[in-house]
């Protein structure tokens, strides 16, 4: 429990990371984009999904996921994380920040319990 609660942390720190732009520091590129031009694809549940694209400078028009929309005007810019080399384009947004937030307090909480269970378990030994 312990070691998988410290897994699921990190993963949801990583998504948090993306989405506030601290993947920078961790070596991950950062780029603003500009002319950004958003449509909106309806799905087969009938949700709406906005597919944006941008232009950065070294970086051609690319597609970048998970952008804040308002469904009406495109944004002037966007800032966002590719985390890997040639990988998807992840926008700044409080979208990915709050999917990156499940994992980070459930595995806090399940490190922690499982840390309850081992001293409990080494106390209980001696």
């Amino acid at each position: 429990m312990l070691l998988a609660g410290v897994a699921l942390s990190a993963a949801g720190l990583f998504v948090v990371a993306t989405g506030t732009g601290l993947a920078g520091l961790l070596g991950m590129r950062v780029e603003t984009f500009g002319a950004v031009e958003c449509r909106d694809t309806r799905t087969s549940k009938g949700q709406t999904v906005w597919h944006c694209f941008g232009e950065a400078e070294g970086v051609g028009r690319t597609r970048i996921s998970f952008t804040d929309h308002d469904g009406r005007n495109d944004p002037e810019t966007i800032t966002a994380t590719q985390v890997s080399d040639g990988g998807r384009w992840f926008a700044h947004s409080g979208t990915i920040v709050g999917y990156g937030m499940i994992p980070l307090l459930l595995g806090a909480g399940l490190a922690a319990w499982g840390g309850y269970v081992v001293r409990q378990r080494s106390l209980s030994r001696r």
